[in-house]
């Protein structure tokens, strides 16, 4: 088991509570934060993060479905589990087999993928008159399953496919939580079937799980006084930030290397 400081684990708590306050208000974010804060400053080995990231979105996802589940777009959803799960496995072993500038050049790519979707989104905010589709949401799902089964951000190509039709914000929201819940679910189950559990991982858990839990309350309990327009432009900044910095984590690593 890997030695981690204190203050790395605390930042590692912060990134939680930070990417639990943003997937509260936008219905994405916590493993994109989580994964690319915690990647970049080198808190955490990245299967350890990633596992964490499973139970976080978890317990974000219960607190936020008790009561907003109803607005979930459930065609949507369903396409996407179902193009996401066997992507989910196939990017899961490969975590485990591939090492060295293999697997950044993967986070590199991830993180071009990312930034690129949100600069699009970006210049043109408006959703498409029609909505896309329901095979267009498996496609959406599967292309994103080998990165949530390699990091556990399976989230970007349905973030960016859902951001551009033409649905209220809360279903947006709730749909990519239940879409998080179900194949964060299925990843963590790979997790436990190979008995990957370690005492590092407990204790980082224990803490980010008080995290998650906060910063859920926090964004429920006192949400900005903002429009829906610019929250949904601030998810896109935060999608952008987050692929920059899985590109600045590939390329050190790659540099170093």
């Amino acid at each position: 088991m890997p030695e981690v400081g204190w203050s790395a684990l605390a930042a590692f708590w912060g990134l939680s509570a930070l990417g639990a306050w943003s997937q509260t208000l936008t219905g994405f974010a916590l493993g994109l934060i989580v994964m690319s804060g915690t990647t970049l400053f080198g808190l955490l080995p990245v299967p350890v993060t990633a596992q964490i990231i499973s139970i976080l979105v978890l317990l974000n996802g219960a607190m936020v479905l008790w009561r907003d589940h109803h607005h979930a777009d459930r065609k949507a959803v369903l396409a996407a589990v179902i193009g996401a799960t066997p992507m989910i496995a196939l990017g899961y072993w490969l975590l485990h087999w591939m090492v060295g500038s293999a697997l950044e050049w993967l986070r590199l790519i991830l993180g071009v993928f990312i930034a690129a979707a949100a600069l699009q989104l970006v210049h043109r905010p408006q959703p498409w008159e029609a909505r896309s589709p329901t095979p267009a949401f498996g496609i959406a799902g599967a292309t994103g399953g080998i990165m949530g089964g390699l990091f556990a951000t399976s989230g970007p190509p349905l973030i960016w496919l859902l951001y551009r039709q033409p649905l209220t914000l809360d279903t947006i929201r709730v749909t990519l939580v239940v879409y998080f819940v179900i194949t964060q679910g299925f990843r963590l189950l790979l997790t436990v079937a190979d008995r990957s559990f370690d005492r590092l991982t407990a204790i980082a858990l224990a803490g980010a799980l008080l995290a998650v839990a906060l910063g859920t309350w926090a964004a429920r309990r006192f949400p900005p006084p903002v429009s829906p327009l610019t929250i949904r432009r601030g998810a896109l900044v935060l999608l952008f930030l987050s692929g920059v910095g899985l590109i600045g984590t590939a390329g050190v690593a790659l540099a170093r290397g």
